[in-house]
């Protein structure tokens, strides 16, 4: 979709660990969104002997929400459009899914005061955004921010509900993730219907 800076153990727009899923339109269209910080600049690494390797200085200090738009599966349909710019926001936790026949709803969470270092970032979680976009990427709702979380897949039922599984608890991000998980016996699943 788009190069975006990378060392071991984290990347800016790791594809799926970034990405919000991969949706197919009934014309055979693809789109996708993710977390990125973009590209100032991008040259061939000349040390990486595979020929693959990059230098990327990222566009933005914190992820920005962007959805790429593919022909089909091997051919994209111009840049990716990007969603957000606040500076000082980090944006994660990106999803995308089928909303009617010609609408897509993409989801994300977003931290103020967002402070970023090696690829950790830490803020206040701020909530979830809701937002509908047509196939270009064009707004067709302003922002939904909800507290309920959408922390997995969203899967789509036959009559275009779009549903998920969440623990209903406030994320932290005040300090890096240690893989401390929140201390909840409680999943609720969630509906949307289009």
């Amino acid at each position: 979709m788009q190069r975006e800076q990378c060392w071991a153990g984290y990347c800016g727009g790791t594809f799926a660990g970034r990405t919000g899923d991969l949706v197919k339109s009934s014309t055979g269209r693809y789109a996708t969104a993710f977390a990125s910080r973009g590209a100032a600049s991008a040259a061939k690494n000349p040390d990486d002997a595979s020929g693959r390797g990059w230098t990327v200085k990222p566009k933005t200090s914190t992820h920005q929400v962007a959805v790429a738009f593919l022909k089909n599966r091997n051919t994209p349909a111009g840049k990716p459009v990007r969603l957000t710019s606040a500076a000082g926001t980090e944006n994660v936790n990106v999803h995308i899914a089928p909303y009617g026949k010609d609408r897509l709803l993409v989801s994300w969470e977003s931290l103020k005061n967002a402070k970023c270092s090696a690829g950790t970032c830490t803020g206040t979680f701020t909530g979830t955004h809701l937002r509908l976009i047509d196939w270009n990427g064009a707004l067709k709702t302003p922002d939904k921010v909800v507290q309920a979380r959408i922390s997995g897949d969203i899967a789509t039922l036959k009559d275009g509900t779009l549903t998920w599984a969440y623990a209903p608890v406030t994320p932290s991000y005040a300090s890096a993730l240690t893989g401390a998980s929140p201390t909840t016996t409680t999943l609720k699943v969630a509906r949307l219907k289009p």
